[in-house]
């Protein structure tokens, strides 16, 4: 069974404050410094692109199923596999200024809120497309979903992007 609505816009609300307090926390150099997060060679400004992306295939799969068709992350997903789409994400962020991939994020989370919002109870709980199985809810879960359940994407970075944030703490 799907999430409640409500349920899942706790979780998307909670990690991007987690996200949000931990990144006002780096200098503009700090945010923007290479291989600083995960082991390899993303920034902080990589990472927020990265959620960003996510939090957008989600906002474009409720586009498509709005007209009837599948998500268009899930074909990218089939054809180009996880690594090319987030590759391409991230290289898409670093095209953009700082400051538009801070209030990008900000942006598309805010727009995903709303649409989650505005989503009627049995639309959530019905299949996102005539050919689904799955609950709405379900699918766009795991769209913006990690290893710590679905709609908690954010939680799969926190940890990473917390020692970073400490390590430039305890350099200062």
């Amino acid at each position: 069974m799907a999430l409640s609505k409500r349920e899942a816009l706790r979780i998307l609300e909670a990690e991007h404050r987690s996200v949000r307090e931990l990144i006002g926390r780096l200098s503009p150099a700090d945010f923007e410094r290479p291989a600083t997060i995960g082991g390899g060679d993303w920034s902080a400004r990589d990472l927020l692109g990265h959620l960003t992306s996510w939090e957008q295939h989600a906002l474009d799969a409720l586009d498509a199923w709005r007209r009837g068709e599948p998500a268009p992350v899930q074909r990218a997903l089939r054809e180009r596999g996880l690594n090319a789409v987030n590759t391409e994400a991230v290289a898409a962020g670093r095209s953009r200024s700082p400051s538009s991939v801070r209030a990008r994020f900000d942006e598309v989370h805010q727009r995903l809120v709303q649409e989650i919002r505005a989503l009627r109870a049995a639309t959530w709980q019905a299949p996102p497309t005539a050919r689904g199985r799955r609950p709405l809810g379900d699918v766009l879960g795991g769209i913006v979903g990690g290893p710590e359940g679905p709609f908690a994407h954010a939680s799969a970075h926190l940890e990473d992007l917390g020692a970073f944030v400490e390590s430039v703490r305890l350099r200062a």
